[in-house]
């Protein structure tokens, strides 16, 4: 699975870096929180959290990114003959992974949302909201991402469940803050991007 992912996770925002990016924090945050979690389910589950996303599976079901790697993951573990207990809980994971979603039922279902909300914050977040620039339709130039950055700085750290991420975000929001007023200097308060 690993393989596959890293294959076809070549995207600059949400590809096969974000995913683990996303189980590094979200084992940080297991560990900070003293939470007892499933690490194979996490890994399996950050990997595979977005491949609806990737050009291999991205027009073929429907909108939503994250039915459509549920959709995808549904086939992918039932070929591998993943056990149906395991399988459910990643499918949870992923289903709800996108901040804002409703809560999963499970540990890793929280671990993993959190861990995907604070890779929007601080300078990854920013490197991603800005690799996005020409490649999404609405962050089509510099502005928009601007934009769209200080929207995500703005509404990531309401969505956490953890102290532990409420914590990393404080930081991360931090560093964000130091980026844009340097910036909103360097730019006549970002007229000129």
């Amino acid at each position: 699975m690993e393989a596959l992912v890293a294959r076809a996770g070549t995207h600059p925002v949400w590809g096969y870096a974000h995913c683990l990016r996303v189980y590094a924090l979200a084992e940080e945050l297991a560990e900070a929180e003293r939470l007892e979690y499933d690490a194979e389910i996490l890994r399996l589950s950050a990997l595979l959290h977005d491949i609806g996303l990737y050009k291999a599976y991205a027009l073929r079901e429907g909108a939503d990114h994250a039915r459509r790697s549920v959709m995808v993951t549904t086939r992918l573990l039932r070929d591998w003959d993943f056990p149906p207990r395991a399988t459910n809980v990643v499918l949870d994971v992923i289903k709800h992974h996108p901040p804002g979603a409703p809560s999963g039922r499970y540990t890793e279902t929280a671990l993993l949302k959190d861990a995907v909300a604070l890779d929007y914050l601080g300078a990854v977040g920013l490197s991603r909201v800005f690799a996005m620039v020409g490649l999404e339709k609405d962050v089509p130039d510099l502005g928009a991402a601007a934009r769209h950055a200080l929207s995500l700085r703005r509404n990531m750290p309401d969505l956490l469940y953890f102290d532990a991420s409420r914590g990393l975000a404080r930081k991360r929001v931090l560093a964000m803050d130091n980026f844009f007023e340097s910036l909103e200097n360097a730019t006549s308060n970002l007229k000129l991007l």
